[in-house]
Order: structure tokens, then C-alpha cells, then sequence
């Protein structure tokens, strides 16, 4: 059960004891006092009817605002406010019978809409001040109307901050919930990059050694062999990566320096298609797990995109730590370059991943030819 739940079943509890309560100690006073006379029928028709208007007066207010029209709403008012009548004339307003005008007070806060509360409670405090002057006079009536009004005040000013409460933590749970729903397709998406990136390279690397395998199979069994082993390798590698990346493994991530998961990247893909190096350039310094971790997707995503599209003789991947403010991953190669200009999925969730970091992407075909690769990220 959530907290902002919890909070209005209490206020409906609290209301319903404040309601019952409120007229309870008004009787009990006034029979101490001796105002009412239970030998009478007048004292035995008073002490009915305030135990009426106590027990329809717990029903739940935010119940019938919530389930009722506006009508329904108007009679449950109209048959209190009846009661609340009955018990004015047959006590005589005597003792602290006044009291039970203020939980209907309450009540017509909470079930109007503030126009028409208003005209409710102008309704109740016109009534309240036609028996006291029926029964006493219009003398008295002048000081009673000035009395009422601190206690009338106090009631409408007290419920409509409890409503407004009341409506501010459905709105905040209400909020909360749609962030917590975002927060579910954020690692969604980022988990189905994460598994995008490291499978496309994964599975594109063991592609091509077993279409190379198959191709000099006749010719060169050794070689064709060898090419099997290691994409057998590389599909427990990638097995392993897949298992990083849906656990979300920070541990994982920090162990292996960013430099050093290059060079292995870079070695496990030469050879076949193209020719990879690494180039370090600038002291190497530690980056948050984060950014090395997208630094690492993106010389991934980069040679990926050389084995499928490039027809490339040779890739290099630049690891970049000159700028004391940036580090840069370049992927280039020699090959044709981009033919359609158009980003595919790839390229589009590494740039989702690295400008959620502060980052930037350059995909571009260079005046010299072939195609870069450019990722910066702030360090």
C-alpha cells in the first residue's frame, strides 16, 4: 500500500471520528448541563436525530465525491442538514448543541465545488442564527453571528488545506509512478543497446571467420580450422558480455583499464576483412566506469560497422587523452566510406548513449578517403 494511500485512509478515518466525536461531546455537555431532558419526548426526538445525523455523518466524504453525482451529493446534504435542524429546534440550541453545525461545515467543503459550498455554508450559518432567533430573540443573534464566525472560518480554512494535501500526494504518486515507468523503458533502452552493441560486434566478427572458414575450407583445412576455433572463442566471449551487460556488472567494467580493452577489441578482430591497430596518444588517466564503458561501445560499434560495410584493408582506433578536458575514440579505415548518409540503428543508440554523457559523435567521410568514427566525452 503506497504512503499517499495510507494518508488519505487516515484522513477518512479522521474524519469520520471527528464528525461522530464532534456531535457526541455537544450531547454530552448539554446533558451535563442539563440543556436537554431525556424524560420528554422533545429530549428523546433531540437525542434521536443526533444519532442520526452522527451516523450518516461518518460515511466517507471522499467516497461520495469520488462515486456520487452531483445531485446524490446535494441530498445526503440536504437530509443532514434536516437533522441538523431537528436538533437546533428540538434542543432549543441549548448547552453546546451549536457545535454539530461545524462538521457539516466540513462536509460541504468537502462534497461542493467552492461556489456552490459557499452557498451551502451561508446556508448553515443562516440556519444556526434563524433558530437562535426564533427561540431568543433577535437580540442575542447579533453577538452569536459575530461567535460563529471564527469557528465557521476556522472549519473551511482547515478543510480546504487538508483537500488541497490530500490532492497534492495523489499528484505526487501519481508522478512518482510515471517517473518509475520511465525509469523502466530507460534501462530497457540502454539494456537493449547494450546488448545491440555487444552482440552486433560479436556475432559480425564470427560471421565473417566462419564465411572465411568456409571459403578456403578446401584449400587450406588447417587455416579453415583455426578460423572455427576462434570464433568459438568469440562466441564465449560474447557470451560472457552478454551476461555484463544484462547484469550490469560495474565491477566488470572497472577491472579491465579502458586501454587494455581496446588493444584485446583490436586483436580479436584483425585479420579478418582488415588489418586493426590501436594507437594511444597523451598520458592515459582513469575516467568514470561510465564514460569507459562508452568509449568501449563505441570502438566497438566502429570496427562492427568496418566488417559489414567498409570493404576496408585497414581499420585503427585511436584512443585520444591529449585534452586534458576530453578523451576522444577514433575508429578510421580505408575503405569506401558512407554511401547512403543515413544512421543506422548502431549509430544512432551510440549517440543516444554518449550524449546522455555530456558527449559527441562525428560519423563522417574524410577528404582523404575511407570513413571516421569520432566520440568524445568529457573527462
Amino acid at each position: 500500500m503506497s504512503t499517499s494511500f495510507k494518508n488519505v485512509i487516515g484522513w477518512r478515518k479522521a474524519t469520520s471520528l471527528a464528525f461522530a466525536g464532534t456531535v457526541a461531546l455537544a450531547y454530552v455537555c448539554t446533558l451535563w448541563d442539563g440543556g436537554i431532558a431525556l424524560t420528554g419526548p422533545r429530549g428523546v426526538w433531540c437525542l434521536v436525530m443526533g444519532a442520526g445525523y452522527a451516523f450518516l455523518g461518518m460515511i466517507d466524504y471522499m467516497y461520495l465525491r469520488r462515486r456520487t453525482r452531483w445531485p446524490g451529493r446535494v441530498l445526503y446534504l440536504g437530509i443532514q442538514a434536516s437533522l441538523l435542524f431537528g436538533i437546533f429546534w428540538t434542543s432549543r440550541l441549548s448547552g453546546q448543541t451549536s457545535l454539530c453545525v461545524y462538521p457539516m461545515v466540513a462536509a460541504t467543503v468537502t462534497l461542493l465545488d467552492p461556489a456552490a459550498a459557499a452557498l451551502g455554508i451561508a446556508g448553515l450559518y443562516g440556519l444556526t442564527l434563524a433558530v437562535e432567533g426564533h427561540f431568543y430573540g433577535m437580540r442575542p443573534v447579533v453577538s452569536w453571528a459575530i461567535s460563529l464566525i471564527p469557528g465557521f472560518a476556522f472549519v473551511v480554512i482547515f478543510t480546504w488545506i487538508a483537500l488541497r494535501e490530500i490532492a497534492a500526494r495523489k499528484r505526487v504518486e501519481a508522478l512518482s509512478a510515471e517517473v518509475e515507468k520511465l525509469a523502466v523503458i530507460q534501462e530497457r533502452n540502454r539494456l537493449a543497446r547494450e546488448i545491440h552493441d555487444s552482440l552486433g560486434h560479436f556475432l559480425t566478427t564470427i560471421h565473417v571467420q566462419l564465411q572465411a572458414a568456409r571459403a578456403i575450407h578446401a584449400t587450406d583445412p588447417g587455416r579453415a580450422l583455426e578460423a572455427v576455433e576462434k570464433a568459438q572463442v568469440l562466441a564465449h566471449d560474447a557470451l560472457a558480455e552478454v551476461r555484463r551487460s544484462v547484469g550490469s556488472l560495474q565491477a566488470d567494467r572497472v577491472a579491465i583499464p579502458l586501454a587494455q580493452r581496446l588493444r584485446e577489441l583490436a586483436s580479436a578482430t584483425d585479420g579478418w576483412g582488415a588489418a586493426v591497430s590501436l594507437e594511444t596518444l597523451g598520458p592515459v588517466r582513469p575516467l568514470a566506469p561510465e564514460a569507459e564503458h562508452a568509449l568501449f561501445r563505441a570502438a566497438q560499434e566502429g570496427l562492427t560497422n568496418v566488417r559489414k560495410h567498409a570493404q576496408a584493408r585497414k581499420a585503427r582506433v585511436t584512443l585520444d587523452y591529449r585534452d586534458p578536458a576530453r578523451v576522444f575514440v577514433r575508429v578510421t579505415d580505408d575503405g569506401r566510406g558512407r554511401t547512403d548518409g543515413r544512421a543506422g540503428c548502431g549509430l544512432t543508440g551510440l549517440g543516444e548513449r554518449i550524449a546522455a554523457l555530456g558527449g559527441r559523435v562525428v560519423a563522417e567521410n574524410p577528404a582523404g578517403g575511407g570513413f571516421r568514427l569520432q566520440v568524445e566525452i568529457p573527462s
